[in-house]
């Protein structure tokens, strides 16, 4: 179980450096072998890590190569299939034994469509500098949560809503409706969660954020 976050600022400005810490630190029991940063004009992301595949060399975010920086990755997953995959992607320059940098090269193969090629349960946040945009994809089965605030100052996401609760983009209020289904089933449905402006990226859904 590892924890990943972000923080993209309407204005153009860079996120505050107490905000993306404040994610990490939220996220810090999911993840207790490590913690990167990625920062790019008004986006951040942070992602803390539980080393399972590639104890040593696969410390997030990844990278194309160290002179090619143009699209970075985080991710909180397993990629079931990573060792086909990488067999049948020889061409490209993997820099660790990760899984979860294949969906990187994945991505800069076959774009938006990189998740048709993956088994695994996994949330993916990935940084693309050339198209100037984030993309977020979560697995279809919805294993691996991920959640997102739009505000007046700009787009969060984060696996937990507490961290995005903690960092203040949103207040905790409830959601009667949401906390009602929630005591009912022992969870909720849909992409509204049980507080006021936190959403949910759906299972198999990828979402796209531009300016």
């Amino acid at each position: 179980m590892c924890g990943i976050a972000g923080i993209q600022m309407i204005d153009g400005s860079p996120p505050l450096k107490a905000e993306l810490d404040g994610l990490a630190s939220a996220l810090a029991h999911r993840g207790p072998d490590g913690q990167g940063q990625h920062i790019r004009d008004n986006l951040g992301m942070v992602q803390v890590r539980l080393a399972i595949i590639d104890l040593a060399g696969g410390d997030q975010p990844f990278y194309e190569s160290e002179d090619k920086p143009g699209i970075a990755l985080i991710a909180n997953g397993e990629i079931y299939n990573y060792l086909e995959l990488r067999e049948s992607m020889k061409d490209s320059n993997f820099v660790t034994n990760s899984d979860c940098e294949l969906p990187l090269h994945l991505y800069r193969q076959h774009g938006l469509d990189f998740v048709k090629h993956l088994r695994g349960m996994y949330t993916i946040a990935i940084d693309d500098s050339e198209q100037n945009q984030l993309v977020l994809a979560r697995d279809p089965f919805g294993i691996k949560p991920l959640y997102y605030v739009e505000s007046d100052r700009g787009f969060v996401f984060a696996s937990e809503a507490q961290a995005l609760i903690g960092v203040g983009f949103v207040k905790a209020e409830i959601v009667p409706e949401k906390r009602d289904e929630l005591l009912q089933l022992q969870f909720t449905t849909g992409r509204q969660t049980p507080f006021v402006g936190i959403k949910r990226v759906l299972p198999g859904e990828v979402l796209v954020i531009k300016n």
